[in-house]
């Protein structure tokens, strides 16, 4: 829509500055020649200048009505999101923080099968340089789309996560989940202990406090 109203634009003005008043709107050298100009200018601009920036403006739009809207009302958004996710991870020159706002958008907004693809993606390439609280990040949107599962991957993730942040509290406390797992619950209280000290919401805190005194009990029987 926006190369139309380019190449109007672009035809009415040449039209009009060439093209005597009484000759308007007839079939002319004045006429061919601004239709061509236009159509010129309209497809360099649409396929060298913008490089589909209208479009992806439009997608980023997007984005911000959908993360912000309530789940039940964003079908309307959603295939501008999907395209702007599936364009993001296609091109090779955007930047780690680029795919980190993105993804943390999406996570935010509990769309967690977006935001696992475009964490997989920011892992895929900058994996070696990302922060370890980044890859704590994609370990727990990882959990969430395995369905609460645990596999060889997302323990890797995580493992990484923790060699290089070894007091985040959703990375210690999703290892402590995977080693109960396990049935090795010495493993599971120590690790949930020590994320507890680094915990900022009570309610977090309590929470898993709960929990370790389950897992004491579980221990004792």
């Amino acid at each position: 829509m926006i190369y139309f109203l380019i190449f109007i634009v672009i035809f009415f003005l040449i039209y009009f500055v060439l093209n005597d008043k009484k000759d308007y709107f007839q079939l002319n050298i004045p006429f061919i020649f601004s239709i061509f100009t236009a159509v010129l200018v309209s497809f360099i601009f649409q396929f060298y200048l913008s490089n589909g920036s209208f479009e992806l403006a439009q997608k980023k739009q997007s984005l911000d009505k959908f993360v912000t809207s309530d789940p039940s009302q964003r079908e309307d958004t959603k295939q501008d999101v999907e395209y702007l996710v599936e364009h993001l991870t296609q091109k090779q020159d955007v930047e780690a923080g680029e795919f980190y706002i993105l993804a943390k958008k999406l996570k935010n907004a509990n769309e967690l099968r977006l935001s696992a693809k475009v964490f997989k993606e920011i892992y895929k390439r900058y994996g070696a340089e990302l922060d370890g609280n980044v890859i704590a990040e994609y370990a727990q949107v990882l959990f969430a789309t395995n369905g609460n599962k645990f596999d060889s991957i997302l323990e890797s993730i995580l493992d990484e996560s923790l060699k290089k942040v070894p007091n985040n509290p959703s990375a210690l406390t999703l290892k402590g989940l995977s080693e109960l797992e396990k049935n090795n619950l010495n493993n599971t209280i120590e690790l949930w202990n020590k994320a507890i000290v680094f915990l900022n919401s009570e309610k977090e805190k309590n929470d898993l406090k709960v929990l370790i005194e389950v897992v004491k009990k579980r221990k004792k029987q």
